[in-house]
């Protein structure tokens, strides 16, 4: 499969789970607070196996233990550097227009996170395997909680949902360029692959646990959460084949 439509199904598949999510919010009005904690959990539970079932064993299967550390090491780093970066955002966007400043802060805050997603998107296409479309439909999947949580501040500031159509595309776009970047860096070497590989898993394996997961439980502290966060990786493990 060439980068080209790599690309573009991972632009598409971004795209369309943040669509969805956002009419899905708009239009049904999902508000209960244990539908939203579930769906988060079970975004989670997706993330968790398609890095522990697919990414790290294409990375460790080239036997560069060395890289596949450094890399994850890495990939924390810049979780959390992405992390230092949302309270300033946050300091200047988030206190001058309320509800409207707050969906900015999620937009930028979901483009940033774009881009480690891509790029583990195209390390994954450089290394031939099958389990890119499977990630691709992960990532749409996992991109639908993330549409329901831009739209609640948009609805509460009464924006109307026609005017916020141009954000799962902007989105979208974003996840592409990242994609690009993975698959063009990790056909420098073999080595690289390696690292862009153990690079992709420690940084959304930091999304998953200091956000996906807390957010989780932040919306609903209860049993079925959990529940919904194993039933993600069950069913990140039948859409993997493994």
């Amino acid at each position: 499969m060439s980068i080209q439509i790599v690309g573009l199904m991972g632009c598409i598949a971004e795209g369309l789970g943040l669509l969805v999510g956002i009419i899905v919010f708009y239009l049904f009005k999902v508000t209960h607070k244990r539908s939203i904690g579930m769906l988060f959990g079970g975004t989670s539970g997706l993330m968790i196996a398609i890095i522990c079932f697919d990414v790290l064993p294409e990375a460790l299967s080239k036997n560069r233990m060395d890289l596949v550390l450094l890399g994850t090491i890495i990939g924390i780093l810049i979780g959390l550097l992405l992390d230092e970066m949302m309270p300033y955002l946050e300091e200047r966007v988030g206190n001058k227009g309320g509800k409207l400043s707050t969906a900015l802060v999620l937009v930028i805050g979901i483009a940033i996170h774009n881009i480690p997603e891509g790029f583990a998107l195209g390390a994954l296409a450089a290394t031939g395997t099958d389990a890119v479309k499977q990630f691709i439909i992960i990532l749409a999947l996992h991109s639908i909680p993330e549409g329901i949580a831009v739209a609640i501040p948009f609805k509460a500031a009464q924006v109307n949902l026609k005017k916020i159509f141009f954000i799962p595309f902007i989105l979208g776009s974003i996840m592409g360029i990242g994609v690009i970047l993975g698959h063009v860096l990790s056909h420098s070497s073999e080595s690289f692959v390696v690292l862009a590989l153990g690079i992709a898993t420690g940084v959304i394996l930091y999304i998953v646990c200091e956000e996906l997961l807390p957010e989780s439980r932040k919306s609903w502290n209860g049993r079925m959460t959990t529940v919904a966060t194993i039933l993600g990786i069950i069913l990140g493990l039948v859409l993997l084949g493994k």
